[in-house]
């Protein structure tokens, strides 16, 4: 009894241990071994453990099958991606942070939302069931970080949640990632270390090792763990410690053992946040230290250990794309000015994650829930009217419109930078109706009132002008349409702090001006820029991307250029 005891006590050491399972068959000792810890499981014989791993392998499946969060984090979960491959999904997802960071932290919704979501993974899990009820009565924002590292729920889920790379599934987490961000950042800055090597010991799928190339500038998906103790890292591999190595034997096995060794110079990347973290831990032995979500390295080197049959990848911290960052952190907050965080997400969600009914579904649920006279109900109908004419139900795309410019007349003057929106919204609508005369009168309007009403210098002036000269190129004034769009594109190069997704709409657009003029050659030239600069700002399968492509495809093909077009026109599928 006591040796079973005393391996049980070292097993609890290791953090990456979540579960045991003991058969003994004595009775009385199966009372005395669930007292140890909350995690064990106690089985008299072999057929009722195997009956209850069956169990739980077919919830599983079953999971797969029916959908919902577990589904979403095994189809597209990952733990780290390639910056430079991906640099819309890294930036949009910093904003989104900038953005959820300006919520409110203590909200009970948020905190309801998550717990429900945890209670519906866990639903048949009376342990970890229980680890969220104490959650729920005992948390507090101060404590995130002993949260975190403590075995159990959170630390699974929270970077499942980050790792599905799905912006619905992030916010429903926002409650804990808000607070844990806030303490790392917190921790992180009272640590005085300049320079410091760390390790991290994981597995990763083949495919995803494939991607990591030297050179590679990558970013975590989730909160990267990892410790200053090496031996600590090659055990959460799983090294044998008799004969010190993996259990993998195979390179082209589809799991992989990796070791990562990461320099940190806080001299040369000032913006990383990481921090130590083992004072706060429930197993300070490991020397913990988590880097925040985000986190960016370039890979110096890749090498196989064959002793160890384990892959070894140098890298240190990056603030290569800290720049960047900082433009568009500024461009939200200035945003943020204006809308209500909350409004925003949904935004986010809509035009940057592309998931329409998600967006949709979100700011009816805002209807619902929010108060009647609640401030943000113009702003929520606004929204919707520009989910509906996206999916090209024109006339629901007016009635919100409608209903947006209804409640929030009243609240003229002070309400003029919606009130102008919701104006333009109406008139793209007429615009797409074809009705030229009433888009242009609404458009023309809304330019009146707002160089009455905003600064010269005003984010919201770019756009108002991009859709003013779309809708003259509509209503074939092409001379007005250029005129437009040219002050737009200037207004995007020298007073907008970011390269924003609108300017490659406005070059398209001017592009589009050209065509319509007869004018292929200088076309070419702005749909060429447009392509330029969407691919630096807009994911791959991004529907704007798809039209400028097809645009140039006709270009070529009327040039009798058949190979460049038929790419052109594949590209574009």
């Amino acid at each position: 009894m006591e040796t079973i005891q005393r391996v049980i006590h070292r097993f609890q050491q290791f953090g990456v241990i979540q579960t045991m399972f003991v058969i003994y068959s004595d009775g009385d000792t199966n009372n005395h071994l669930s007292l140890i810890t909350d995690n064990l499981h106690v089985f008299r014989t072999q057929e009722s453990m195997f009956e209850l791993l069956e169990k739980r392998i077919e919830e599983i499946e079953e999971q797969n099958l029916n959908g919902g969060l577990f589904t979403t984090f095994y189809r597209k979960e990952k733990s780290l991606k390639d910056v430079r491959e991906d640099l819309p999904t890294f930036v949009w997802t910093h904003t989104l942070k900038v953005q959820l960071m300006s919520m409110p932290r203590d909200s009970l919704e948020a905190k309801r939302q998550m717990l429900s979501e945890c209670r519906a993974y866990y639903r048949n899990d009376a342990i970890q069931l229980a680890q969220i009820d104490e959650f729920q009565c005992k948390y507090q924002s101060k404590d995130a970080i002993r949260w975190y590292t403590k075995p159990g729920f959170l630390f699974c889920l929270v970077n499942k949640a980050l790792r599905s790379q799905d912006i619905w599934v992030f916010y429903k987490f926002r409650y804990f990632i808000i607070d844990l961000c806030c303490c790392l950042e917190q921790v992180s800055s009272s640590q005085s270390f300049s320079s410091i090597r760390l390790y991290r010991g994981t597995k990763l799928n083949r495919d995803e090792l494939e991607q990591l190339q030297v050179g590679c500038l990558i970013s975590t998906n989730g909160f990267f763990s990892c410790s200053s103790d090496r031996n600590v890292a090659e055990m959460f591999i799983g090294i044998d410690l008799m004969t010190d190595r993996s259990s993998s034997h195979n390179r082209d096995a589809w799991q992989q053992f990796v070791l990562f060794i990461i320099d940190v110079d806080r001299r040369i990347s000032t913006n990383t946040v990481v921090a130590d973290v083992s004072h706060e831990s429930d197993i300070p032995d490991e020397n913990e230290m988590i880097f925040n979500f985000g986190s960016t390295f370039i890979i110096n080197d890749i090498c196989f250990d064959n002793d160890k049959c384990i892959w070894l990848i140098q890298m240190s911290s990056s603030s290569d794309n800290a720049r960047i960052n900082d433009g568009y952190e500024k461009y939200t907050r200035i945003r943020l000015q204006h809308i209500n965080p909350t409004i925003m997400f949904g935004h986010v969600l809509c035009f940057i994650g592309r998931d329409f009914s998600q967006s949709m579904n979100y700011f009816h649920r805002l209807l619902r829930t929010l108060p009647i006279d609640h401030i943000e109900r113009p702003n929520i109908y606004y929204n919707l009217g520009r989910i509906y004419r996206y999916i090209e139900k024109f006339d629901k795309s007016l009635n919100c419109f409608r209903c947006a410019r209804l409640l929030v007349r009243r609240l003229l003057p002070e309400r003029m930078f919606d009130y102008c929106r919701i104006l333009g919204g109406m008139g793209t609508v007429y615009s797409h109706l074809g009705d030229t005369e009433l888009a242009l009168k609404l458009l023309r309007q809304v330019l009146v009132l707002q160089k009455k009403s905003f600064p010269e210098n005003h984010t919201e002036m770019a756009f108002h002008l991009k859709r003013l000269g779309h809708a003259y190129f509509k209503a074939k004034q092409y001379s007005h349409a250029f005129s437009i769009l040219t002050s737009a594109s200037k207004f995007f190069q020298t007073k907008m702090h970011i390269d924003h997704q609108e300017y490659a709409r406005t070059l398209h657009t001017m592009g589009l001006v050209h065509r319509a003029l007869g004018d292929d050659k200088k076309a070419l030239i702005y749909f060429q820029q447009a392509l330029q600069k969407q691919h630096s700002l807009l994911a791959k399968d991004n529907p704007y991307l798809a039209s400028t492509y097809y645009q140039l495809s006709l270009i070529h093909n009327d040039r009798s250029e058949s190979e460049i077009a038929l790419d052109y026109v594949k590209k574009s599928l």
